[in-house]
């Protein structure tokens, strides 16, 4: 029909305005095809129940016809019409967008990006407009890491169809409170978090150690990134699955007390450290006098993980990482022990700097139903943990030190576990 002939609804509710209108008259100049599948609906008096803004806009752009549909519904589903073509049902999924499109075209679409206001695009973007964050480093390197975004929960479950870790050999030592990977009753180490542990804290071809080991993740993960792991357990029956997971090669783990990790790596010969170590009794790993988590009170726990640590960082190599992730710990009295601040404690009295810290966010899980249990105490339910980056060294050497950071999966091997191949 002829656009003289349509008239603007006076009681349309929905208006654009200044640069977004501007960009929609570029959109219908650019691309008119897309009024054909999506016309301007209206009445049979000609009054617009839905376009009101494409007709003004393609008036803007010169053109004097466009497809119209003629409703002849009646006046309450008329008007309902009006209101429901204006709402968005969903949402976007924010991730997927910033993958797999190019943020300056969702700009220039009309879309709002994830950008500040007062931050221009170009400025967002950098140099490389065509490179998103999570192409590069695997995840964005911000403070907070949330693993239940969808980039973050596609690479674990591959790296968890590969490591095959389920806890066997710790099945129901899981107190009720922490938050993490469950199975079988035990908690579980995102890989994720190893992954970019390794990629973004170590070397390339790089020597890698953890004086509490645990379970096989870290060593898998680091080993199959390329790098040398060396891991303290305690316990020969995760010793001996966690060497039968990671296969034939330099990487191993060692059965012994953690506080005894300098008979088995030399000084100053590693080049990442990376442990999470028991979080004092929430995880009770074995009845042996000297396992940290079987501890009779905090002091004599927090003494283990004081002698394990300062004995790690002897074998840390000048200019290098070490990443620990804790999380706090309630007491008998319901009140937090404060053990993240315990372990800065040690690093910083071994001269190491905290240099990030980070908190990682994790799904929710059943989180939502102890939250009620937990606020007849006033007590929030926790579904975070930290992650310490300490660092040996001159930091102002960290740049001549360390490449800069560019996750590639060139390599076939590589290239088939992310399905590039």
């Amino acid at each position: 029909m002829k656009l003289s002939g349509i008239k603007q609804n006076p009681t349309n509710p929905r208006i654009i305005k200044d640069d977004k209108f501007q960009k929609l008259v570029t959109s219908i100049k650019e691309f008119p095809e897309m009024l054909e599948a999506r016309p301007i609906v209206v009445n049979p008096d000609m009054i617009v129940l839905g376009g009101n803004m494409r007709l003004k806009a393609a008036k803007a752009a010169g053109l004097t016809e466009a497809p119209v549909y003629v409703a002849t519904w009646e006046e309450s589903k008329a008007k309902e019409f009006i209101v429901k073509d204006n709402v968005g049902f969903g949402e976007w999924d924010w991730d997927i967008l910033a993958n797999e499109w190019d943020a300056s075209e969702l700009d220039e679409w009309g879309l709002d990006v994830w950008v500040p206001d007062n931050q221009s695009l170009a400025d967002a973007a950098g140099e490389d407009r065509g490179s998103p964050l999570v192409d590069t480093f695997l995840v964005p390197p911000f403070s907070v890491l949330d693993t239940r975004q969808g980039y973050w929960m596609q690479q674990k479950q591959k790296w968890k169809a590969l490591i095959q870790d389920n806890g066997e050999s710790r099945e129901g030592t899981l107190s009720t409170g922490i938050v993490g990977n469950y199975n079988n009753g035990a908690s579980i180490l995102d890989p994720v978090l190893a992954e970019i542990a390794n990629r973004w804290f170590g070397l390339k071809n790089c020597k890698t150690f953890d004086c509490f080991a645990g379970d096989s993740v870290f060593g898998y993960v680091s080993n199959y990134c390329g790098n040398t792991f060396t891991g303290i357990e305690i316990r020969q029956e995760q010793v001996d699955l966690n060497n039968k997971r990671i296969g034939a090669g330099e990487s191993r783990y060692v059965c012994d007390d953690g506080q005894n990790v300098g008979k088995h790596i030399e000084p100053n010969s590693q080049d990442l450290l990376f442990s999470c170590p028991p979080y004092f009794d929430l995880e009770v790993y074995s009845d042996l006098e000297n396992d940290a988590s079987n501890q009779s009170d905090y002091p004599a726990f927090l003494k283990i993980l004081d002698t394990a640590f300062s004995a790690s960082i002897k074998c840390l190599k000048n200019n290098r990482f070490a990443v620990i992730v804790v999380g706090d710990v309630r007491a008998k009295d319901g009140g937090y022990y404060n053990f993240p601040n315990d372990v800065k404690q040690i690093f910083l009295r071994n001269k190491l700097c905290l240099y990030n810290e980070l908190v990682l966010v994790e799904p929710l899980g059943t989180v939502p139903q102890r939250a009620r249990r937990y606020m007849e105490h006033r007590k929030v339910a926790k579904c975070h943990q930290n992650i310490l980056v300490f660092y040996k060294g001159d930091t102002s050497l960290i740049k001549t030190t360390f490449p800069e950071v560019q996750i590639s999966y060139d390599e076939s091997e590589n290239a088939q576990f992310l399905g590039l191949d």
